[in-house]
């Protein structure tokens, strides 16, 4: 079971990576446009498992 949700960019496209750590199979990467997007999906799943927010793109900014 993952402990803790990091926020990334991805490598090309100017998208944005909500990953769960330790990475399992039954806690996929999930893929955003927006960082607004991206961070509101990991709030959500903080306020449901409690598990940290590392957020490793500097609140989104280009």
């Amino acid at each position: 079971m993952p402990d803790r949700i990091i926020i990334s960019r991805a490598a090309i496209g100017g998208r944005f990576i909500v990953s769960f750590e330790p990475r399992t199979v039954s806690w996929p990467s999930l893929e955003f446009r927006q960082h607004g997007d991206a961070k509101r999906c990991a709030d959500a799943r903080h306020a449901t498992h409690g598990w940290l927010i590392i957020d490793q793109t500097e609140g989104g900014a280009a």
